[in-house]
């Protein structure tokens, strides 16, 4: 998968509605009237606002005379596969905003793979159905599946309208500030380990060392996220360890025991998925399924290696938390930002549609200026596949350990109104 590595500010989107796009797959259709009914899916990791995105789907769906019907396809593109829908439009608008409200994917997600003829299958499942607009909410491998649909509909002479909804918790889609999901996991991160920390400094007599493994793939933007409240160089979290730095035990060990010297407790916060210098990563699974079936590797005791490496060698109790999928959906630490983004990308992918746009990603572009203000931006879909966001390298500090004030400055905002203010004495 090509990285994408940047040396500032995320990428710029591309242009909105105005540019008319004149390569065959990135257009507007001369005919905006297309009528017929709409699918709406969910794939990849279930995330805190999944569900408001779907749900920005159904209720402008709802006011489009264009859109003769609501469909949501059960476990993403498998439902369209396999004839399995669910009738959204049937569902009253209180139901569909309170699932809004509620984590994990209301319609079941999926990581299933096309295989070779299954672009046929759902043509021809589209035709069956009369579906005129597709909606497909979810990350990287979801963006690629959405742009075979639109070659497969374009070859197959089948006007479409396909609009793909990001989503992903790992923030590592391109050509767009932020991703839906992001804002939440990041906010849960940042919170939880002023939490820890306040436990382990009240025990460093006992544990004096914390270790919290999060998720991100093959990114550090949750990682990153955890040192957003931090507002001293004492303060925890004392170490970032991220997947696009290469993990060096000998220096991990000395820093740690430089950390307990000058503090007396030490939080470290890991990503489940850092490698060595030989791209090994630390915690990977070797046994039982491995992967899945896109060939992301799955991972495992991470931070329990970690824990063990620093017990052995510094001779102190190391605990060690791993939140899990927990850290994706936790609505008790949702970003009020996040939410409302989500939802507003499934209103824009349906307007946009509606004005026969398709073959494109909803992009987020941040207004400069010290307000927060972000305007939604149509990416063309041929960008996005086989794609991966590192963290920049202007937020992060690879001798501190740590992130920078520009991280600080781009993610606060993502984290939305009334955090959290802890004290001690």
């Amino acid at each position: 998968m090509k990285k994408m590595i940047l040396k500032g500010k995320p990428n710029s989107p591309s242009k909105d509605l105005n540019v008319n796009w004149t390569s065959p797959g990135n257009l507007l259709f001369k005919n905006n009237r297309c009528q017929g009914k709409a699918v709406v899916g969910q794939s990849g990791g279930c995330t805190a606002v999944i569900n408001q995105s779907l749900a920005g789907v159904v209720e402008e769906a709802r006011t489009c005379r264009a859109i003769t019907g609501i469909l949501g396809s059960r476990n993403g593109i498998e439902g369209i596969l396999n004839g399995s829908f669910v009738n959204l439009k049937a569902k009253p608008s209180k139901s569909i905003l309170r699932i809004a409200q509620s984590p994990s994917a209301a319609l079941g997600s999926s990581r299933y793979k096309l295989k070779l003829g299954d672009d046929r299958k759902i043509i021809a499942s589209l035709r069956k159905h009369n579906i005129r607009y597709v909606f497909l909410i979810g990350g990287n491998d979801t963006a690629n599946t959405s742009l075979q649909i639109a070659k497969a509909a374009e070859k197959d002479h089948y006007e479409i309208r396909v609009i793909h909804i990001p989503k992903t918790i790992d923030n590592d889609l391109i050509e767009t500030d932020h991703s839906p999901g992001y804002g939440s996991v990041a906010r849960f991160a940042a919170v939880t380990t002023q939490e820890a920390a306040l436990d382990t400094k009240a025990m460093k007599n006992v544990d004096p060392v914390k270790i919290i493994e999060l998720m991100g793939r093959n990114s550090g933007w949750i990682v990153a996220a955890s040192a957003l409240l931090k507002k001293a160089p004492e303060d925890a979290p004392h170490l970032l360890l991220i997947p696009e730095v290469p993990f060096d035990e000998t220096a991990f060990i000395k820093r740690t025991e430089a950390i307990l010297q000058s503090v007396g407790y030490c939080v470290i916060v890991i990503s489940e998925t850092i490698r060595d210098y030989q791209g090994n990563r630390i915690g990977c699974k070797t046994e039982g399924v491995t992967a899945d079936p896109f060939g992301h590797q799955y991972v495992e005791g991470t931070a329990a290696r970690l824990a063990a490496i620093l017990e052995k060698n510094l001779g102190v109790r190391a605990r060690f938390d791993k939140p899990g999928t927990i850290q994706r959906m936790s609505m008790a630490y949702i970003s009020e930002t996040d939410q409302k983004e989500a939802y507003q990308a499934g209103v824009h992918a349906v307007q946009w549609a509606l004005r026969g746009l398709t073959r494109v990603m909803v992009g987020f572009e941040r207004k400069p200026g010290k307000k927060y203000l972000i305007t939604y931006k149509s990416v063309p879909l041929e960008k996005i596949p086989n794609c991966e966001r590192d963290l920049p390298l202007g937020f992060f500090d690879k001798k501190k350990g740590m992130v920078t004030p520009a991280f600080i400055e781009y993610a606060l905002p993502l984290l939305g109104k009334n955090l959290p203010r802890f004290a001690s004495l």
